[in-house]
């Protein structure tokens, strides 16, 4: 009986740290992005992170081993938000969607994750700059893959001919994503809700598109007219 009750303390004690711990991270993670999206990186330091989430600054080396590895764990957690929240607007389609419809989807999952999780994505969208080469090289595997994302949906709609004859998708791309992540600098709530930009984004875009090309109707097939034989004459009786 002590020893199941010595047991049960120790897992309630453990749950505890454990959660502690999470709780810790959480909050370094929260307070860095804020600084990270207000000051930039390369302003911002450890021992203000840790002002900020409360606790020592020795206290982040528990979590975090740099500032770099604080730096890439929140631009993860910003494009793998943006990233789910695009294919969740997606999967909600009807069946069988246009390649419009998937993008004009991924446009809106996009736009919502950005500016549901500002200071994440804030930091995200102005992290554009020189970077160390150790934490660009842990970046951009997941930039790649949300680029890679976007790169096929506008390559499916050019090959479907569902954009205008002469637009590039590897042009579009960057032009479609830099308006997106530019805005969250400048749009709040108190412009309207975020399905207001989202609304007026897609219809900005909108000069994208060409009607996809129909199928031709089968041409009929031409009647051709057996000839009959005219009956021969019958020879008169002489």
């Amino acid at each position: 009986m002590i020893n199941e009750r010595a047991s049960a303390s120790r897992k309630r004690v453990t749950a505890t740290v454990e959660t502690a711990a999470a709780g810790g991270r959480e909050t370094i993670l929260r307070e860095a992005a804020k600084l990270f999206s207000s000051k930039g990186f390369a302003e911002s330091g450890l021992r203000e992170i840790a002002q900020m989430a409360g606790i020592r600054s020795s206290s982040v080396y528990h979590h975090f081993a740099s500032k770099e590895r604080i730096y890439e764990e929140i631009i993860r957690i910003a494009v793998d938000a943006i990233h789910a929240s695009a294919l969740r607007e997606i999967a909600a389609l009807p069946a069988n969607p246009s390649p419009r419809q998937r993008i004009e989807a991924a446009i809106a999952g996009h736009l919502r994750a950005l500016h549901s999780n500002k200071p994440f994505t804030s930091t995200n969208a102005q992290s554009r700059m020189k970077l160390p080469s150790d934490v660009d090289a842990v970046i951009r595997p997941v930039r790649d893959l949300y680029s890679g994302f976007w790169r096929k949906l506008l390559e499916d709609a050019a090959r479907a001919g569902w954009l205008k004859p002469g637009l590039e998708p590897r042009m579009l791309r960057p032009l479609l994503l830099g308006t997106l992540n530019r805005s969250v600098g400048w749009f709040d709530a108190s412009q309207g809700p975020v399905d207001k930009l989202i609304h007026t984004t897609i219809e900005t875009f909108s000069g994208i598109w060409s009607e996809p090309p129909t199928q031709a109707a089968p041409k009929p097939k031409p009647v051709i007219q057996k000839r009959t034989k005219a009956p021969a004459k019958k020879p008169r009786p002489q």
